[in-house]
């Protein structure tokens, strides 16, 4: 079965001059863990949730916040994505694809087909279907 029909299609993508301040809610809000950086419809990189951590001050929102903390909310997306990504085309095999999530040490796929972002495939997505 290719990965096209469990992938996720709805994508929640951001420009990568988004600040860290304008993304950290996002994961809240959607309630996902990575944020899909895209320019133009091509996928530049992957932000995760434990990304924006790593580059956020704890002291940020607390009563020993100094400029210097607030400043690390004015990072940009492009600054703290990553950009070694491990990808897969929709006609891909799931479990072709669950070696690439292996192999890659991620948690999400990105699918891209002709140079495109089309969807998303995530390590649930795929028990979900050997599990059903």
């Amino acid at each position: 079965m290719p990965i096209a029909d469990i992938m996720t299609r709805k994508l929640i993508t951001v420009s990568p001059e988004l600040s860290i301040g304008e993304l950290q809610p996002m994961f809240k809000q959607f309630r996902i863990h990575h944020l899909l950086v895209v320019d133009d419809g091509h996928l530049l990189g992957v932000i995760s949730d434990r990304d924006v951590l790593r580059n956020v001050s704890p002291f940020v929102h607390t009563t020993a916040e100094e400029k210097k903390d607030s400043f690390t909310l004015t990072r940009k997306a492009h600054q703290i994505m990553s950009t070694k990504l491990v990808t897969v085309e929709s006609k891909m095999g799931i479990r072709d694809a669950c070696d690439q999530l292996l192999k890659g040490g991620v948690s999400l796929l990105p699918v891209v087909d002709n140079g495109k972002l089309v969807g998303v495939v995530s390590w649930k997505d795929i028990l979900r279907y050997f599990i059903q």
